[in-house]
């Protein structure tokens, strides 16, 4: 019975998500006390799946970014960007991309995005513009980033700590699809989004319009006040914070230690020229409790076996290593568009295991990365399918762009689809 209670309040949850007939956040933290309520988890076990470690990591980088925002730095970023695209909407467009790319590549994508997709409304409204295609991008972006290295997504973490795979271990077997499959994306975005992003250099209203904006930027920021040592403080606190996403496991401290020690020292630092109840008062409430939510009812549903009973389909499915490598890529996909990718990369770790160790001498190396192409990519099928997209989606609500569930999934689907048949590929030609 707890089974069918645990899949039906996930169904419906998520299908009141989809067509957005309340907010997200009251969904999932309902969703979650019917979990409880209904006994399918304890009070404790509710407690225990949630994941306070992201929890903790969004709350201090959204802390730190709106201390870093009151120093007028992101103007100036703005500023020197609309200056070196020169308002042109194609550059602006393949600038933040591939800049979300490489950053995702080398921090945490949420981390990533809470940095970025603010500076990119602002910019591209100011051009007159949509932000909408350019928000979508770096949703993508950030998880085709993260997909490339150890430290770029969670799955790679864990399986980087199961194989003890290096980190140019994962770049070196990774770049190819990664590489394929933003190409890929920047395709589609490009010819689908056109007429969004084209150059202007042709339309003399457009080139007219653009400096007028530029100039309007460069004048507010000129009467804006900026304080150098606010500027000074805030570069170094972000430096360093960035610094300490990298080394972080030569710190031996988790991300949301090192986010959380930035802002504090960070707000320390500026106490004088701004209030830390303002920076508490900017923080995604709605956003952290809907990932609480979440984080329950996804324990929910592990506890009906289901991931359990789709990882030894997995194993028993066939004995063709690509067949087998096909199947952890698809399956891994679906699920983490769905549910969060960390529970189903855990129960396959001993799965792949056992694999490794019934075939004997056969290199089972390809599975690991068919579940690392799967399950960070597949995120971005839906925008609950990885943090990264419900942190862009909620910062762009809060300063007016609505990206809805089904307008995203409309075009992120075919995208995402499109995606693992390239992996697809890769596999067939890495094993063969």
């Amino acid at each position: 019975m707890e089974i069918y209670l645990a899949l039906g309040i996930f169904a419906v949850a998520f299908a009141l998500i989809a067509f957005e007939v309340f907010d997200k956040s009251l969904i999932a933290l309902f969703g979650a006390l019917l979990m409880v309520i209904l006994g399918v988890l304890s009070p404790e076990e509710a407690i225990a799946a949630i994941e306070f470690e992201t929890i903790l990591l969004l709350l201090g980088m959204m802390i730190l970014v709106n201390i870093a925002s009151k120093s007028g730095i992101f103007e100036w970023l703005n500023v020197k960007i609309a200056a070196f695209t020169k308002g042109n909407p194609l550059f602006i467009f393949l600038f933040f991309s591939i800049l979300t790319a490489i950053l995702s590549a080398f921090l945490d994508n949420v981390t990533t995005v809470i940095l970025i997709v603010p500076l990119t409304i602002q910019l591209v409204r100011g051009m007159g513009k949509d932000p909408k295609p350019y928000i979508m991008a770096e949703i993508f972006f950030s998880n085709i980033g993260g997909a490339l290295t150890l430290i770029g997504d969670p799955p790679n973490i864990i399986i980087g700590g199961a194989t003890g795979f290096s980190f140019l271990d994962f770049i070196i077997n990774l770049w190819i699809p990664i590489l394929a499959v933003a190409i890929f994306t920047m395709l589609v975005f490009v010819i689908l989004y056109w007429k969004h992003i084209k150059p202007i250099s042709d339309d003399l209203i457009e080139l007219f319009t653009a400096n007028i904006v530029i100039k309007k930027i460069k004048h507010e920021f000129v009467k804006k006040t900026i304080h150098r040592d606010f500027v000074i403080k805030v570069i170094a606190v972000l430096a360093l914070t960035i610094i300490g996403f990298l080394v972080q496991h030569q710190l031996g401290l988790p991300n949301y230690v090192i986010a959380f020690t930035a802002a504090i020292v960070l707000a320390l630092m500026t106490a004088k020229r701004h209030n830390i109840h303002e920076s508490f008062s900017s923080v995604e409430w709605t956003t952290l409790f809907f990932f609480a939510g979440l984080f329950i009812m996804v324990a929910g549903v592990e506890t009906t076996g289901i991931l359990e009973s789709l990882s030894e389909y997995v194993a028993h499915s066939t004995t063709d290593i690509f067949f087998m490598a096909l199947i952890v890529l698809w399956v891994s996909g679906l699920v983490s568009m769905i549910l969060d990718n960390i529970p189903f990369v855990t129960v396959m770790i001993p799965v792949i295991m056992g694999i490794q160790a019934e075939l004997g001498g056969s290199d089972v190396t390809i599975l690991w990365w068919a579940l690392s192409l799967g399950a960070c990519l597949g995120g971005n099928g839906t925008i609950v399918g990885a943090s990264a997209n419900v942190i862009s989606v909620d910062i762009a609500k809060k300063k007016g762009v609505n990206i809805t569930f089904i307008e995203y999934m409309k075009f992120s689907l075919p995208i995402t689809l499109g995606i693992f048949v390239i992996c697809s590929v890769y596999l067939f030609i890495k094993i063969n």
